[in-house]
C-alpha cells in the first residue's frame, strides 16, 4: 500500500484527542514540540465495501469460526460469551459524562447547597441497564476489583456509592477517554485465562492433599475470620461427629477448601478455583434456597468474602444478602437465653451472626451500599466470648471465664463493636442532605470515642500482640479500619477544597475553619494508615490475606496526599505530602513484584504522581508544581478532558 498523504490524517493523534490546533509540521508539529510529546500522524481506517461478495465471505468466516470454538470448547456457550465481552467495548464507546446540570458559582449563602449537591450527583451509567454486571467465568469484564477501588466506569459494575473506594478516582478521572480508560482495565490483570480452567474437572495437582488446603484454611484464615469451630469441622471430616443434614456440609467443605487454597496460592493459581466451582456445581444439583441451617450460613459467609477477594464483588455481596437473610431466618440476631442448647451451639450461633455483621457492615462501606442488617434494639445477641477455642467444647456444662488478654476472638469481638458504633455514620454518609463539614467534626467523636474503648491488652504496645501473627494483623488491621472511615468522612472536603483551588482569581469563597479541620483530619488519617502499614510490613509477618487488606486500606489512603498536592503545591506540608506519596508508592512497588492487582494499582498510583524521582521534585520551591503544572498534567496524563476538575466554578463535578 502507497503512503500517499491523503491515506492518513493531516492532524497528528495528540491534537486531535486534545483538540489543539494542529501545525501539521512533520516531524513534530508546534504544540508537540511545545509540550514534549510524541507526535504521530495515524493512517485512516480503511473500510471494507459493502458488497454481496464482501459480506458472504464475512458470513462464511463467522461461521467457521463458530465451528472451531465449539469444537474446542463445547461446553461454551457462544451468546453468553459474545454478550459478556461486546457490551464493555459498546458502552467503551459511549462518554459515560451523562448530561447534568451545570454548576454554579460558590458563595457564602450557596455553601450549603454546594455540599448537597456533591453528595447527592453520582456517577451513572449511560445506559438504563448501565448498573447490570456480569462476573461469571468467562467474562472479560475488568471493570470489577474486589476492592471496588478501581471501578473508574460505572458501566457493568454495579452501583458504587459514595462512601465506595472508587469515588476519589472518579472524581479525577471522570470524562475519560476510551484509550485511558482502557489502561485502568488492563485484560492480563483480570482474564488469567479465558477458557483454560472454567470448567476443572479433577484435581489440578493430584499429589496435593485436600487436608494441606484444610490446614491453610485454619493457619491463615481462621485465625483472622473464626467462623467455624475447628475440632468440630475436623471430626465431622473424619467422621466422628455428625454432619449437617442435606448438602450444606458439603458446600461448606468446598468453601473451606477453595479458601485454604487461596489463602496459599498465587494469581497463576487454579486449585481454588477448583473447589469453588464444585459448590456451583453442587448448588446447581439441588437448590440452596429450599433449606437452612447453620453450616449453609456459614458456607455463604465464606463463599461471600471468597468471591470478593478473586475479583467478583456483586457475586459475594449476592451470597452476603443470602447468608443475612438465612441468618434471620434461624434467629441469629437473637440470644434467646431460656433455650437449652449447649454451650457450644450458642456460642457457634453468636460467633456466625457476629462474622455476618462485620462482613456485611464492612462490604456495605467498601461499595457505599446501605447496610441491611437490624437496627441494635432489634438484634440482642451477646457478643462473642473472648477465650480459647479449645476451652470450650460439645461437653462444657460450665462457661469458662473471659480472658483479658488476646485470643482468636478479640479482633471479630472489637470490629464487631466498631461496626455496631460506626453503621449509623455510613447511613449518614450516603444519605441527603449530605452532612456538612460541622457536622463531619461531630460524627468524627463517634470514630474517636470507640478506639479509646479498645482494651489496654490489644493495644499495639502490649508485648502479646507481637508474639503471634494473627493477632499482630488483626491489630494493625482495626486501625486501618478506623482510619479508613474516617477519610471516607472528611474526603467530600477535601475534594471540595480541592475544586476551589483557583478561585483566588475570581473572588474565591474563603475556606471555614471546619472544612481545613475536616482536610486535615483526612490528611492525618491517610498518612497514620501509610505509616502504619510500612511498620506492618517491617515486621515480615506478610501473607496473602494481609497483602489484600494492606492494598485496600493503602490505595485509598495514598491518593489523599496526591489530591492536596497536586492542588496546593506552595502549601506548607508538600514536603510531607510528597513524602507520603513516595512511601505508598515504594509499598505499592515491592507488593506488585507478586500481585496482579498490586501491579495494577501501582500503574494507576505512577499516572497520578509525576515527577518523584526528578531531582526537581526535592525541592517544590523550584516551581514544578506551579503555575498550571497541575492542569498541564492531569491533562497529558488523561487527555485533555478533565471534566471532573470544574476550576472555573471551583467545585468538583461528581457526575460523569
Amino acid at each position: 500500500m502507497s503512503d500517499d498523504a491523503s491515506e492518513f490524517y493531516s492532524a497528528c493523534d495528540c491534537c486531535r484527542t486534545r483538540k489543539y490546533k494542529c501545525t501539521k509540521e512533520k516531524p513534530t508539529c508546534a504544540p508537540c514540540l511545545q509540550l514534549d510529546l510524541e507526535c504521530n500522524y495515524s493512517r485512516k481506517a480503511s473500510r471494507t465495501p459493502l458488497t454481496r461478495n464482501n459480506l458472504t465471505a464475512a458470513e462464511d468466516r463467522v461461521r467457521d469460526l463458530e465451528t472451531t470454538i465449539k469444537a474446542l470448547f463445547p461446553g461454551v456457550d457462544i451468546e453468553t460469551v459474545l454478550s459478556s465481552t461486546i457490551r464493555p467495548s459498546e458502552n467503551a464507546s459511549v462518554k459515560t459524562n451523562v448530561a447534568a446540570s451545570p454548576s454554579s458559582k460558590l458563595s457564602p449563602s450557596s455553601r450549603e447547597a454546594s455540599h448537597e449537591a456533591e453528595a447527592t450527583s453520582e456517577s451513572l451509567p449511560q445506559a438504563a441497564d448501565g448498573f447490570d454486571w456480569t462476573e461469571n467465568a468467562v467474562s472479560l469484564n475488568e471493570l470489577a476489583d474486589g476492592m471496588a477501588a478501581l471501578s473508574v466506569n460505572p458501566e457493568g459494575a454495579g452501583y458504587l456509592g459514595a462512601t465506595s473506594s472508587v469515588v476519589p478516582l472518579r472524581a479525577l478521572l471522570s470524562r475519560e477517554r476510551d484509550g485511558d480508560q482502557q489502561a485502568f482495565s488492563s485484560p492480563s490483570w483480570h482474564s488469567q485465562s479465558m477458557f483454560s480452567d472454567l470448567f476443572p474437572m479433577s484435581l489440578p495437582f493430584s499429589n496435593i492433599s485436600e487436608n494441606t488446603f484444610v490446614d491453610a484454611y485454619f493457619r491463615y484464615y481462621h485465625t483472622t475470620y473464626p467462623f467455624l469451630h475447628e475440632p468440630l469441622f475436623r471430626a465431622q471430616l473424619q467422621g466422628k461427629s455428625p454432619r449437617p443434614e442435606g448438602n450444606s456440609w458439603t458446600i461448606l467443605y468446598n468453601a473451606v477448601l477453595a479458601l485454604g487454597a487461596w489463602c496459599i496460592g498465587d494469581d497463576e493459581s487454579v486449585m481454588d478455583d477448583f473447589f469453588y466451582r464444585k459448590v456451583a456445581r453442587i448448588s446447581e444439583e439441588s437448590s440452596i434456597f429450599e433449606s437452612g441451617n447453620l453450616a449453609m450460613v456459614q458456607a455463604l459467609l465464606l463463599l461471600s468474602n471468597y468471591a470478593q477477594k478473586r475479583n467478583r464483588p456483586n457475586t459475594g455481596w449476592n451470597y452476603l444478602g443470602l447468608a443475612v437473610r438465612m441468618a434471620l431466618s434461624l434467629g441469629l440476631h437473637k440470644e434467646f437465653p431460656n433455650w437449652e442448647i449447649t454451650h457450644l451451639q450458642r456460642e457457634m450461633r453468636r460467633r456466625v451472626w457476629w462474622g455476618l455483621f462485620v462482613f456485611d457492615s464492612g462490604a456495605s462501606i467498601t461499595f457505599g451500599r446501605p447496610v441491611l442488617l437490624p437496627e441494635r434494639g432489634i438484634m440482642d445477641a451477646s457478643p462473642v466470648l473472648n477465650i480459647h477455642e479449645e476451652s470450650l467444647t460439645s461437653h462444657t456444662n460450665i462457661l469458662p471465664d473471659e480472658l483479658p488478654y488476646p485470643t482468636a476472638y478479640t479482633g471479630l469481638i472489637s470490629q464487631s463493636l466498631f461496626h455496631l458504633e460506626t453503621n449509623s455514620l455510613h447511613h449518614r454518609l450516603i444519605s441527603t442532605p449530605y452532612p456538612l463539614p460541622e457536622e463531619l467534626l461531630s460524627l468524627n467523636q463517634i470514630i474517636e470515642t470507640w478506639e479509646n474503648s479498645i482494651p489496654p491488652y490489644f493495644q499495639l504496645d502490649s508485648p502479646i500482640i507481637h508474639a503471634s501473627e494473627a493477632f499482630l494483623f488483626a491489630r494493625y488491621r482495626l486501625d486501618w479500619r478506623s482510619w479508613n472511615l474516617q477519610i471516607i468522612l472528611f474526603r467530600p472536603v477535601v475534594l471540595q477544597l480541592a475544586g476551589r483551588r483557583k478561585q483566588a482569581e475570581l473572588s474565591a469563597v474563603p475556606e471555614t475553619s471546619e472544612e481545613l479541620a475536616c482536610r486535615e483530619k483526612c490528611i492525618q488519617s491517610a498518612r497514620a494508615t501509610i505509616n502504619s502499614i510500612s511498620d506492618f510490613v517491617a515486621t515480615g509477618m506478610v501473607s496473602r490475606l494481609s497483602t489484600w487488606y494492606m492494598l485496600y486500606f493503602l490505595f485509598q489512603a495514598g491518593l489523599v496526599p496526591i489530591i492536596c498536592l497536586l492542588t496546593d503545591p506552595t502549601h506548607p506540608d508538600s514536603i510531607l505530602w510528597l513524602n507520603d506519596i513516595r512511601t505508598t508508592r515504594d509499598l505499592l512497588s515491592r507488593t506488585a513484584l507478586t500481585n496482579r492487582l498490586a501491579e495494577r494499582c501501582l500503574s494507576v498510583f505512577n499516572r497520578l504522581s509525576p515527577a518523584l524521582d526528578s531531582g526537581l521534585s526535592e525541592d517544590l520551591g523550584l516551581g514544578m508544581w506551579e503555575g498550571n503544572f497541575a492542569d498541564e498534567f492531569l491533562n497529558d496524563q488523561f487527555g485533555g478532558d478533565m471534566g471532573a476538575w470544574d476550576w472555573e466554578n471551583g467545585e468538583i463535578n461528581w457526575t460523569m
